[in-house]
C-alpha cells in the first residue's frame, strides 16, 4: 500500500512529461518530504547584557507549500529554551532595546507586515503601527524612546495618460495598458516596479503616528541612530541615480530640525554606515569604483565629519560585510567568506584582525551558498547561526576577547537525522591545468556509498558568478545524492573567498578558464576510481547555467546536461534583465551596439553549433534576473540543430526556484529524471 508521505509527494508534483521525476529512493535516505520536518536557525539576536538570545526558527508547511517563521528564546548557557511565538505566519527583524527590557520585531500575523513591541518582563506584545507598506531596517533610539524604520512610499507617474472614451455600461473592454517610464522597471521576485521610493520614518516606541523624515524622488537606505540622537543613512540624490548605480553617499540628519549634512563626496558605493558608540567615528563598507564586475569590498573609517578617511582592511583579502562596532569603539566585528567558509572576524582600528567564528550558514533549502548572521552583546558575548556539510543551521555562541571555545546550544534536527541518512561530503583541491591557481571543491557521495562500485556523477556549478559554494548543508544537492549520484561542486575562478586575483580573473573575461577549472575538478574526481566515465552529467543555475551551456559547447564528454535559468546571449541579456543599469556598465567595456563582438564572444550561443549533448532547459516563468527569453533562444537553437532538447518552465517561480518546496522538488526531479534517461 502506498505510504502517506509518498502520496503527498505525488500530489505536489504535476506530471506533464514522460520524464520520471519522482523515482523512489530508500526510505532511510534524506528525501523530498523530509524537508517539511527540518527546523533551521536564522538571524540570532543577543541581548545587550549577553544573557538571552532570540532567534528565528524556520520551517516549511506541506499544506501551503510555503515558509513560516517563529521566534524562540534561549539563554546564553543553552537553558530556558522556549517559544515566543507560534503559528504559520511570519516573524522577523528582531532588535533589542538598548536597556534590554523590550524587543521590536515585524510580523504579518494581523494581516500586513507591522512593527510589534514585546515587553520582556510581562511577555505582552502589541503592534504599534498600521502601515500600508512593509517596514524594514528597524533601529532603536539610544534612549529607547523611538524606533527608526524605512518603507516604500508610493508615488505617481509622470507618464501621459491617453484621452479615450469610457466603456459603455455592460461592455467588456480589455484592461488598461501598463505604461512604463523607469530604467529599472521590474525586479526578480518583486515583479513590475510600482511608482515610488523608499523613505525613512521615526515612530514612538509606544506607538502613534509615524513621522516621515526624508522626501523627494530618491531612495534612502541603511538608516541607523547616532549616539547623540541624530540619524545616519545613505542616498544618491543625483539626477541620474536610476541609470548610474553604486554612487550612494552618507548623510547625517538632525531629526528635530530635519537638516541633513552630506558627509562623503567621492564616488561610492558607501554602504552600511555605522557610528561608533563613543560618537567619534563612522565605519562603512565600499570600494573605489573601477566599474568592474568584481571589486573587493573594503572596510573604511573616518571622523564624524568625513575627515581623515582611511581603509583599515588592507590585510583582509576577502569581502567585508555585516559590520558591528565593539562596545568600546576600539574594534569592529565583520562577516567574511574564506575558502568557501563563512566567518566572523574582529578588526582593530589599526587593521589587526582575528577570526572569532566560522561555519556560518543560513536557513537555506537550496544550494550550498554562503549565508548566516551573527549578533554581539555589549560584553563581547556573541551568537551566530552555524551549519555543517551534513546538518542545517543551528545556534552557536562564543565570547570575545576571552576566546572561550565556541559551541552549539541547539540541536533541532537530532531525531530526524537519527532516522535519515545523508551523503558524506569530502573536500578536495586540484591544481589548474592552465596556470598557478588551485580550485577547491567538494564531493557528496550517496548514502551507503561503496568505493568499490561505479557511480554516475553530476557536476553542479554555482551561479553568481561572484559568490561561493562551501561545506554547507544543501537539501537540493543531498536529494540528488539520495538518487544514487555522486555530486561534485566547486569554486572555479570568479568565485569569491580566495582573494581579489582569483575573483577578478573573469572581469571582462567570463566565461574563460573557469571552464578549465571545472574540467580539472571532473578529472580529479574520476581519478578517485568510483566514477562511471560513461555516465557524466552537468548542470548549474544562473551563472552555473552560463557555464553549463558553455561547457557543452566546448566538450561532448557529458551524457546529458540541464541548463538552468541561464544567460545565453549577453547582448539580449543586458537589455532585458532586471539590472539594466548595472550589467553593461560593469561586466562589459562598451554598450552592446558599440561592440557587439565583445558580447558574442562570451555568449554560449556562439558555441551552440558545437553542441550534441542532450539538453534540458529549466527556468522560472517569472524569472526577471535571467529572463525566459534567454532559455527560449537556446532551446530554439538546439531544436534547429536537431539536438534532443526539452524546455521546462517552472510555474510560480522567479530566479529563486527553491523558494517553494514543490518547485525545489520539481527542479531536482526534472534534473535527475533527465539524467536517468541518458544513463547507460
Amino acid at each position: 500500500m502506498m505510504n502517506k508521505r509518498y502520496f503527498l509527494l505525488l500530489i505536489i508534483f504535476s506530471f506533464v512529461t514522460n520524464i520520471n521525476i519522482h523515482a523512489q529512493v530508500d526510505e532511510s535516505y534524506f528525501d523530498y518530504m523530509d524537508l517539511f520536518d527540518l527546523q533551521m536557525v536564522s538571524s540570532p539576536e543577543i541581548s545587550p547584557d549577553g544573557n538571552t538570545i532570540i532567534y528565528e526558527r524556520v520551517q516549511y508547511d506541506v499544506m501551503t507549500d510555503g515558509r513560516f517563521v517563529n521566534l524562540w528564546t534561549i539563554s546564553f548557557s543553552g537553558e530556558n529554551h522556549r517559544p515566543l511565538t507560534s503559528g504559520k505566519t511570519g516573524y522577523g527583524s528582531v532588535i533589542w532595546s538598548p536597556s534590554g527590557d523590550r524587543i521590536a520585531y515585524t510580523s504579518s500575523k494581523e494581516g500586513s507586515n507591522q512593527i510589534f513591541i514585546r515587553w520582556m518582563d510581562s511577555g505582552v506584545s502589541a503592534s504599534i503601527t498600521n502601515l500600508t507598506g512593509s517596514p524594514g531596517n528597524l533601529s532603536w533610539s539610544p534612549d529607547g524612546s523611538m524606533l527608526l524604520f524605512s518603507k516604500f512610499v508610493p508615488g505617481s507617474s509622470s507618464v501621459v495618460r491617453p484621452d479615450m472614451p469610457s466603456a459603455p455600461e455592460g461592455a467588456e473592454w480589455e484592461e488598461s495598458a501598463q505604461v512604463i517610464d523607469k530604467v529599472r522597471y521590474r525586479n526578480d521576485g518583486g515583479g513590475y516596479v510600482e511608482d515610488g521610493f523608499r523613505h525613512i520614518f521615526v515612530i514612538s516606541a509606544e506607538g502613534g503616528a509615524p513621522r516621515q523624515l526624508t522626501s523627494g524622488d530618491h531612495n534612502y537606505g541603511s538608516p541607523s541612530w547616532t549616539p547623540n540622537g541624530n540619524i545616519i543613512y545613505t542616498a544618491d540624490l543625483s539626477d541620474d541615480a536610476d541609470i548610474d548605480p553604486n554612487n550612494e553617499q552618507i548623510y547625517e540628519m538632525n531629526i528635530e530640525s530635519g537638516e541633513a549634512t552630506q558627509i562623503t563626496d567621492k564616488r561610492g558605493p558607501h554602504s552600511s554606515p555605522s557610528v561608533s558608540p563613543d560618537g567619534r567615528l563612522i565605519a562603512y563598507t565600499g570600494y573605489e569604483d573601477q566599474f568592474l564586475g568584481y571589486q573587493l569590498t573594503e572596510l573604511y573609517i573616518m571622523n564624524r565629519d568625513g575627515s581623515n578617511l582611511r581603509k583599515i582592511s588592507e590585510d583582509v583579502e576577502q569581502d567585508i560585510s555585516s559590520i558591528t562596532w565593539a562596545n568600546d569603539s576600539n574594534s569592529i566585528f565583520f562577516r567574511y567568506d574564506e575558502e568557501g567558509n563563512s566567518k566572523v572576524g574582529n578588526i582593530k582600528l589599526n587593521g589587526d584582525f582575528v577570526q572569532i567564528a566560522q561555519n556560518l550558514g543560513g536557513a537555506s533549502t537550496g544550494r550550498p551558498y554562503g549565508g548566516g548572521s551573527y549578533s554581539v552583546a555589549d560584553n563581547g558575548r556573541f551568537a551566530y547561526s552555524e551549519v555543517s556539510s551534513t546538518r542545517p543551521s543551528e545556534l552557536a555562541v562564543g565570547h570575545f576577547p576571552t576566546r572561550m571555545a565556541n559551541h552549539k546550544i541547539t540541536n533541532l534536527n537530532e531525531q530526524l537525522f537519527k532516522a535519515k541518512k545523508v551523503g558524506n561530503v569530502e573536500e578536495f583541491w586540484v591544481e589548474s591545468s592552465v596556470d598557478d591557481f588551485r580550485t577547491q571543491g567538494w564531493i557528496i557521495t550517496p548514502p551507503d556509498f561503496d568505493p568499490d562500485k561505479k557511480y554516475p556523477m553530476i557536476l553542479e556549478i554555482h551561479g553568481g558568478p561572484h559568490t561561493n559554494y562551501g561545506p554547507r548543508f544543501s537539501p537540493e544537492l543531498q536529494f540528488m545524492a539520495s538518487r544514487g549520484y555522486v555530486v561534485v561542486y566547486t569554486n572555479p575562478r570568479g568565485s569569491t573567498s580566495y582573494g581579489t586575483d582569483f575573483a577578478a580573473y573573469i572581469n571582462h573575461n567570463y566565461p574563460s578558464e573557469d571552464y578549465n577549472d571545472l574540467m580539472d575538478a571532473t578529472d580529479y574526481v574520476i581519478d578517485q576510481g568510483y566514477i562511471d566515465e560513461d555516465n557524466l552529467f552537468i548542470t548549474g543555475g544562473s551563472g552555473g547555467g552560463v557555464l553549463t551551456a558553455w561547457s557543452i559547447g566546448m566538450t561532448d564528454r557529458f551524457s546529458a546536461a540541464v541548463v538552468a535559468k541561464p544567460v545565453i546571449n549577453w547582448y539580449s541579456f543586458v537589455l532585458t534583465a532586471d539590472g539594466i543599469p548595472f550589467f553593461s556598465k560593469y561586466w562589459f567595456t562598451e554598450k552592446p551596439w558599440d561592440d557587439p563582438e565583445q558580447y558574442l564572444e562570451r555568449s554560449p550561443i556562439s558555441l551552440v553549433g558545437n553542441v550534441s549533448t542532450p539538453t534540458m532547459l529549466l527556468t522560472g516563468q517569472q524569472d526577471y534576473r535571467t529572463p525566459m527569453s534567454e532559455t527560449e533562444q537556446y532551446y530554439s537553437a538546439l531544436k534547429l540543430l536537431g539536438v534532443d532538447a526539452t524546455m521546462v518552465r517552472i510555474a510560480g517561480s522567479g530566479h529563486s526556484i527553491y523558494a517553494k518546496p514543490s518547485n525545489l522538488f520539481r527542479k531536482v526531479g526534472y534534473i535527475t529524471g533527465w539524467f536517468d534517461r541518458y544513463k547507460d
